[in-house]
């Protein structure tokens, strides 16, 4: 929510909050129940996405983008990112490029869940 603040505005704020709570939540009982964690955030995002698109149609929020922004970065992998560039520059190629991929695969899967929502409203 508090990303939302930052670039749009306290308008944003609560819209923000509610999807990238609920958001999260999903995804918590989603990798409960099916343990491919990339499923699990695909699924968190496409609910982020649907609960912004709803939020701005019926007038809580006033930019879509912003709001989408600001849910989706409890699920961006920066720790994950941070480790894989550590790696990378210890020396330890093996691990630094599985937790590069393991990143790449986690943006892919919000990237996905954010532009199928996107295409289909």
């Amino acid at each position: 929510g508090c990303f939302a603040v930052m670039f749009g505005g306290w308008n944003n704020f609560f819209p923000s909050l509610l999807a990238g709570g609920a958001g999260f939540y999903c995804f918590e009982m989603i990798h409960r129940l099916v343990k491919i964690r990339f499923f699990a955030e695909f699924f968190a995002s496409f609910i982020v996405g649907g609960l912004a698109m709803i939020f701005v149609m019926i007038g809580l929020g006033a930019n879509l983008d912003k709001i989408i922004i600001g849910s989706v970065m409890p699920l961006v992998p920066g720790l994950v990112i941070t480790n894989a560039v550590r790696d990378l520059m210890a020396g330890h190629f093996l691990a630094g490029l599985s937790k590069g991929a393991e990143a790449f695969l986690t943006a892919f899967a919000i990237g996905t869940g954010i532009a199928l929502i996107l295409s289909i409203g």
